[in-house]
C-alpha cells in the first residue's frame, strides 16, 4: 500500500525514483526533446526542417530535400516527494534521445533513432511487529526501464499532406523484488522473490498531417496520432531464494525455486489529435489532446491489473521569434506552454493527476544551420490526501540541432 511507502533518495545516472513506477510500464512521460517539451509537449500538428518530432512521424516530412538533419538531447531532474509524515530528494540526468533524419526522395523522408520508453525505479517498505515470527521487514522494490530503436518513414504523396510510421524495437528489463527480513535475528533467514522480465520486441505506431495555408500565407496545421494494441513478448526469470546479511553484504544461503517461461506485456491503443497556427518564421501556437486505453494494460496474461485506468492528457504551447532577420536577441525562439493529464493511475478512489508548465529558448550558432534548445520545466504530480505521495519536479532539457547538405554535389572545392 503506497501509505506505508518511504520514499528513499536517489542520485543516479539514468535513473528517476519515483513510488509510482511501481504500475504499469513504470515512468512513461520521459523527457522527450527541449522543442517540444518547453511547449506543454505539443507536437502532433507541428513539422519543420530544422529538429526531429517523433510525437508524429508524418512530421518527418518537413525534412529538407537536401538536408540531413541530426538531433541529439540531455536532461537532468530534480525532484521533491512528499506525504503526511515523510519527505525525501532525488535527482537525475540522463541522454534523451539521438534521432537522425535525412531524405530519400523529394515526397520521402526516413529516421533513425534511439530513445528511452520509461523508467521502473522504487523502493518501499514496512515493519512488521508480531508475537510469532518478531519484528521483520517487508521489502518491495522495482528497476529497469525499457528503450526503443527508432526507424521511422514519412510520405508526402501530394503538398501538404503527409502520412508517417515508426516501427520501433523495444528492448530493456523489468525487475520487482518482494523481501521478508529479520535485521534483528540471528537465527531466522531472510527470504527473496525476484522476477525479471526480458523484453525484446516491436511496436508501431502511424501519424498524419495536414497543412493549409491562407492567402496571407501563415498555415493552420492538422495532426494526428494512433498506436494500436500490441503485444510484446517477454522471456520471464522466477527465483526465492534465502540470505543472510552482514557489513551490508548479503549471501544466499539456499535457493529454493528458480524457473523460466515466456510470456508478453499488453501495451494499450492510444491516440491523439493536434491543431496548429502558424506565421512563417515569426509565430506558432499548437494545441494536443491524447487518450491512452490504460485500463486494458496487463504486465503478464495472469497478473490483474490494478489501479491502472485510462488516461487524458492536453497540452498547449507556442513559440515566438521577434525577427528572423533583426539582431541576436530577435532571432531567439522563445517558447512557452502548459500540460494537463489525468493520469494513468486511481488509487483509494483518488486519481494521480499531473501539471506542468514550461519555458524555453532556441539559440542559433551564427554561420551555421545549428540550434542549440533550452527547456525548463515545473511539474507536480499526485496528493499526500488518502495516505498518497506527491511529487514535484524541476526539470532542464539541452538538446542540440544541426543540418547539413545531404547528396549536394559541390561546384567548387
Amino acid at each position: 500500500m503506497l501509505a506505508l511507502i518511504i520514499p528513499t533518495a536517489a542520485s543516479s545516472q539514468n535513473q528517476v525514483s519515483t513510488p509510482y513506477s511501481k504500475y504499469g510500464l513504470g515512468k512513461v512521460d520521459l523527457f522527450d526533446n527541449a522543442i517540444n517539451n518547453a511547449m506543454g509537449g505539443v507536437g502532433y500538428a507541428l513539422s519543420n526542417n530544422y529538429h526531429i518530432n517523433p510525437l508524429n512521424p508524418a512530421s518527418y516530412a518537413g525534412i529538407d530535400t537536401t538536408s540531413l538533419v541530426f538531433d541529439m538531447g540531455f536532461y537532468a531532474e530534480w525532484g521533491r516527494l512528499s506525504s503526511k509524515d515523510n519527505r525525501s530528494k532525488n535527482n537525475s540526468a540522463s541522454l534523451s534521445h539521438i534521432t537522425i533524419g535525412f531524405p530519400v526522395h523529394r515526397t520521402t523522408k526516413i529516421v533513425l533513432g534511439l530513445l528511452p520508453m520509461s523508467n521502473i525505479n522504487y523502493t518501499s517498505s514496512e515493519t512488521i511487529v508480531d508475537t510469532n515470527l518478531g519484528t521483520h521487514k517487508k521489502e518491495y522494490a522495482g528497476d529497469g526501464g525499457i528503450s526503443k530503436g527508432l526507424l521511422g518513414v514519412a510520405f508526402s504523396p501530394i503538398k501538404n499532406l503527409s502520412i508517417g510510421a515508426n516501427l520501433e524495437y523495444l528492448f530493456g528489463n523489468y525487475y520487482k523484488s518482494s523481501s521478508v527480513l529479520f535485521p534483528d535475528s540471528l537465527y531466522m533467514y531472510s527470504a527473496r522473490r525476484e522476477t525479471n522480465y526480458h523484453i525484446n520486441a516491436f511496436n508501431y505506431n502511424f501519424g498524419i498531417q495536414y497543412f493549409y495555408t491562407l492567402k496571407n500565407e501563415d498555415r493552420i496545421g492538422l495532426g494526428a496520432v494512433y498506436n494500436p494494441n500490441v503485444k510484446l513478448k517477454t522471456d520471464n526469470m522466477y527465483s526465492h531464494y534465502t540470505f543472510t546479511s552482514s557489513g551490508g553484504l548479503e549471501y544466499i544461503k539456499d535457493s529454493i525455486h528458480e524457473t523460466s517461461d515466456k510470456g508478453n506485456i499488453l501495451y494499450p491503443q492510444s491516440f491523439g489529435i493536434g491543431l496548429s497556427y502558424e506565421k512563417k518564421n515569426s509565430f506558432l501556437i499548437g494545441l494536443d489532446g491524447s487518450y491512452a486505453n490504460w485500463s486494458e494494460f496487463y504486465l503478464q496474461p495472469d497478473i490483474p491489473n490494478q489501479y491502472l485506468t485510462d488516461e487524458y492528457r492536453l497540452g498547449l504551447g507556442g513559440e515566438w521569434r521577434p525577427n528572423p532577420y533583426g539582431n541576436y536577441m530577435q532571432k531567439l525562439a522563445y517558447r512557452g506552454g502548459i500540460r494537463y493529464s489525468t493520469g494513468m493511475l486511481e488509487i483509494f478512489d483518488t486519481r494521480i493527476k499531473e501539471f506542468g508548465i514550461g519555458f524555453g529558448i532556441g539559440m542559433p550558432i551564427k554561420k551555421t544551420n545549428t540550434m542549440i534548445n533550452l527547456s525548463m520545466e515545473y511539474f507536480t504530480k499526485g496528493s499526500t490526501s488518502n495516505g498518497l505521495i506527491r511529487e514535484d519536479y524541476f526539470r532542464i532539457g539541452l538538446s542540440l540541432s544541426t543540418k547539413d547538405t545531404w547528396f549536394f554535389k559541390r561546384k567548387y572545392q
